[in-house]
């Protein structure tokens, strides 16, 4: 049976992959647990042994979102971030035309420094919509913009992307690459925001109620030791290259050991389901790769592809992707192996830069409702006030359009050779 199947494998194994991902949209499954079973069956047809599947999964990945998702949970536990957000927000006063760009400019860092887009972009994109209703200034905008900067900023080294992206390109030869990555997402983002912030007439804001920085409660010991453990974190990981993971485990058991945050609500706050959503389908990719997938895919895509049009082509495959499937489960762990195989095929396409363009991409596509993001904001919306089918359908097709209309940025973006940003870090 194997012998008879083997040349078939490589098609089989992206039509298994595709119904996965169908499933998991359709019947709103965890596509970790999934991707792990049938990542096995798949194995055992295609004549691979059940080390193939075990080794797929990223142990080191695995430990080190533990360790950042653990830490930052305590963060979140005992209200640093949350109190950290309003005294912010608070700076800027009457100057109220600045809560859109600081929105984003807050989530952006949040994300940045360890959190990631789903957690900075929940907190935040959450506080933005209360925020936005006492301030009685335009709630989803505002959301929007807190989450566009989640997403923008998530792809720096100490941040969930980041560490995928490093995980993902190591074993193919590629490094170095962090501050490239980081600064592409994050223009990208910026770009689009400044877009939206144009659009919505966001330059007109007057809230009628801002925050004052001295109605706002300061630090108490927990928060302070807190946001203490958190910068020695960015700074010895940064500046020192210590392994972010095994580092946060440091600082969180300092914190514990301090009685500064709550273990077991810290525990909790761990998203398990998303870490093994991650490092599952990351496991399906690597026996689809192994039984020839992922080079079926790429001989296919640069079948019609040049140097021109390879980046291009690449963002915009990552952004319809994504309108269905996760970035950091599926689309990435996907497309970096192709992106290696089209750099390796062109001589004049930069694996760096067509990684670049497919993970901003990718998250441009992610503020639509279909996704977490787009989803967290209409949920937000909800919650906060008494909502109208047709109030919940507008803002579904308003959030989807939008979502569209960033891609359609980026594949112009990558176009035009943004995503090598002049390069700078060739």
């Amino acid at each position: 049976m194997t012998e008879f199947l083997a040349p078939y494998m490589p098609i089989i194994s992206l039509v298994v992959l595709a119904i996965v991902v169908a499933i998991g949209f359709i019947k709103k499954v965890n596509l970790g647990f999934l991707s792990l079973g049938v990542a096995f069956i798949l194995a055992t047809v295609g004549g691979l042994k059940a080390s193939a599947v075990t080794g797929g999964f990223s142990s080191s990945m695995f430990v080190t979102l533990v360790g950042v998702t653990f830490l930052f949970g305590m963060a979140s536990q005992n209200g640093t971030l949350d109190l950290f957000s309003k005294k912010i927000v608070a700076l800027v006063g009457r100057h109220t035309v600045l809560i859109p760009i600081l929105m984003f400019v807050l989530s952006a860092f949040i994300s940045a420094i360890g959190p990631g887009h789903i957690a900075a972009g929940i907190l935040m994109t959450t506080f933005a919509m209360y925020l936005a209703f006492e301030m009685k200034i335009n709630p989803w905008v505002t959301a929007l913009f807190a989450k566009l900067g989640a997403n923008a900023g998530c792809a720096s080294p100490l941040s969930l992307t980041g560490i995928l992206a490093k995980e993902l390109s190591e074993p193919m030869g590629y490094s170095g690459f962090g501050l490239h990555l980081f600064l592409s997402t994050l223009l990208s983002g910026f770009i689009f925001t400044l877009v939206v912030y144009v659009g919505s007439k966001s330059y007109k804001v007057k809230a009628d109620n801002p925050l004052k920085l001295s109605q706002i409660p300061k630090f108490n010991r927990n928060q302070k030791l807190t946001m203490a453990a958190i910068i020695v974190m960015v700074v010895c990981c940064i500046g020192f290259k210590f392994d972010t993971g095994l580092f946060a485990f440091i600082m969180a058991s300092v914190l514990i050991l301090l009685g500064a945050a709550d273990e077991k609500a810290a525990i909790k706050g761990i998203p398990w389901g998303t870490l093994v959503f991650i490092c599952g389908v990351g496991a399906l990719v690597s026996v689809i790769d192994k039984l020839g997938g992922i080079t079926m895919i790429s001989d296919f895509l640069t079948g019609f592809m040049g140097e021109k049009t390879a980046v291009p082509i690449m963002a915009a495959t990552s952004g319809i992707l994504s309108w269905v499937s996760s970035t950091t489960g599926v689309v990435m762990p996907a497309l970096y192996p192709i992106a290696d195989q089209v750099a390796q095929q062109f001589a004049g396409v930069n694996y760096v830069e067509l990684i670049a363009a497919i993970t901003a991409t990718s998250f441009a596509a992610a503020i639509s409702p279909l996704s977490t993001g787009g989803a967290i904001i209409m949920s937000s919306y909800s919650a906060s006030k008494e909502t109208t089918n047709e109030e919940m359908n507008k803002l579904f097709k308003n959030l989807f359009l939008l979502s569209v209309a960033n891609v359609a940025i980026n594949v112009l973006l990558a176009a035009l050779g943004v995503f090598n940003l002049g390069g700078l870090f060739n």
